[in-house]
């Protein structure tokens, strides 16, 4: 599963999660990029932002006075509407290959977009958004927003007595950088993109476009993986796989919860299970519907909505399930958005 942005920069304690929180609030009502927010509401500063994207992504930082300083005929490289539709300036063209400079270089999108349409190969360079709006204002004169002026004033101000004079190298030496990076980078970014599975949930219309992909995740992980809605006193198979092909009759699985079993201990102790089943009536019964064996462990995990457990993600297989569990935490977590947005979106429509 792609490591997010929220990932990368809680780990580097640069920003807690109520920041990012807050953050990502601003962002859907006011547009942009999250590295923005973070920049507006003071949780980050531009250089830090920058920086640290940069070498995460191993991808050079382009200043922003480098980036302000492209001659012409380098603009002109670029389609002035692929340039807006993207947000990417051209930075310097050696031979057939075009730096380019992004405020997002994971939008591999954009990148096999230009290429085709540019005939060059692209090497991505990264700047804070902030900063790309403000050159595409300049190059392309179009108009910047009250709102990223603002965040640009304030920068400068602040930093407007640690600025040192760029070496007449800079260019050079970001462009050999760029050469260091190589051709490894696009799989390098392919990593911090969203992944299918996110962009999906995102979008899912329906409890069961969503079930769906949650069971088309799990088949690639685990040798059998089922869905269990947990309604008043019982556990009820929903969706179900083994060996990647579907459990047909997996909603005649039905587990009372008053008996001991596996989804009593789970729905009891409201967290994850990871571990062999014991040998109860109702852990048999669950085996058996799902095609029987006896695996070694088992994983299962609640997905909370609203503070309620409402279904059980059961898993089992030979790979070492404990270095699954970050994984399926953060798909229940998907998961658990996905929903609340479903019935954020039903709120709308009754309203």
């Amino acid at each position: 599963m792609a490591i997010t942005l929220l990932d990368m920069l809680l780990n580097a304690g640069l920003i807690d999660h109520d920041q990012f929180e807050e953050a990502l609030r601003n962002r859907v009502l006011y547009g942009g990029k999250i590295g923005t927010s973070l920049i507006e509401l003071g949780y980050i500063s531009e250089e830090d932002l920058a920086q640290f994207l940069s070498r995460k992504l191993e991808v050079p930082y382009v200043h922003h006075e480098q980036l302000l300083n492209i001659q012409p005929g380098i603009i002109g490289l670029l389609p002035r509407e692929l340039a807006l539709k993207y947000g990417a300036i051209p930075l310097n063209l050696d031979r057939k290959r075009l730096s380019l400079v992004m405020a997002d270089p994971a939008d591999l999108t954009a990148i096999d977009e230009i290429s085709f349409i540019t005939g060059f190969s692209v090497r991505p360079l990264i700047t804070p958004e902030v900063r790309l709006v403000q050159a595409l204002g300049i190059y392309y004169q179009t108009a910047v927003d009250f709102r990223y002026q603002k965040v640009i004033d304030r920068i400068e101000a602040e930093q407007i007595d640690l600025i040192e004079p760029l070496e007449e190298e800079y260019d050079e030496d970001i462009l050999e950088e760029a050469e260091i990076i190589g051709a490894g980078w696009s799989e390098r970014i392919r990593h911090f993109a969203p992944s299918e599975l996110s962009k999906g949930l995102a979008k899912a219309d329906s409890r069961e476009e969503i079930a769906d992909l949650v069971i088309a995740y799990l088949a690639d992980r685990f040798e059998r993986a089922a869905i269990f809605l947990i309604r008043g006193n019982t556990a009820t198979g929903w969706k179900g796989v083994l060996d990647q092909e579907p459990l047909l009759d997996i909603s005649d699985i039905q587990v009372p919860l008053s008996e001991p079993s596996v989804f009593k201990s789970v729905v009891d102790g409201t967290g994850l299970y990871l571990g062999p089943l014991a040998e109860t009536p109702m852990n048999r019964k669950l085996l058996e519907g799902m095609g029987g064996g006896r695996p070694k462990a088992v994983l299962l995990a609640p997905l909370m909505i609203s503070g309620r457990i409402v279904s059980i993600i059961y898993a089992d297989g030979e790979n070492i399930l404990d270095e699954k569990v970050p994984e399926l935490q953060k798909l229940l977590a998907k998961t658990a958005l996905a929903f609340e947005a479903l019935i954020c979106r039903e709120k709308i429509l009754m309203l």
